[in-house]
């Protein structure tokens, strides 16, 4: 599946428990293939995601998109609009959100060398 805004496309994955869902953000080049899983594997955590919680009649919109890729609230709020039209009953109900721009400073990792 792909997210596309304007100029910017990215792909994206659907994760489903009941009503509620996840989307997440990233560049299907950048991942490796089962073959290519071996030591020193550099796993790429992708844009972002976002995800919808249902509570009742209500919904909260929630999530973590990378600013560096996210640039502008219209990208912000495209990625909502997009996870809107795949969970549709959102629509129809009162939904607040709550959408963090992060900025990766550092991380940790395992890469199977140590």
């Amino acid at each position: 599946m792909k997210f596309n805004y304007k100029h910017f496309s990215c792909d994206a994955e659907v994760y489903t428990k009941d009503q509620d869902l996840i989307v997440r953000f990233f560049d299907s080049a950048k991942e490796q293939k089962e073959d290519e899983i071996i030591n020193l594997v550099f796993v790429d955590p992708g844009y972002g995601y976002l995800c919808v919680k249902y509570k009742g009649d209500a919904a909260l919109i929630s999530g973590f998109l990378d600013e560096n890729i996210f640039v502008s609230d219209d990208l912000v709020d495209a990625a909502i609009e997009f996870i809107e039209e795949l969970s549709p009953q959102v629509k129809h109900c009162y939904a607040p959100y709550h959408i963090s721009r992060f900025k990766q400073t550092r991380f940790n990792e395992y890469n199977g060398e140590y």
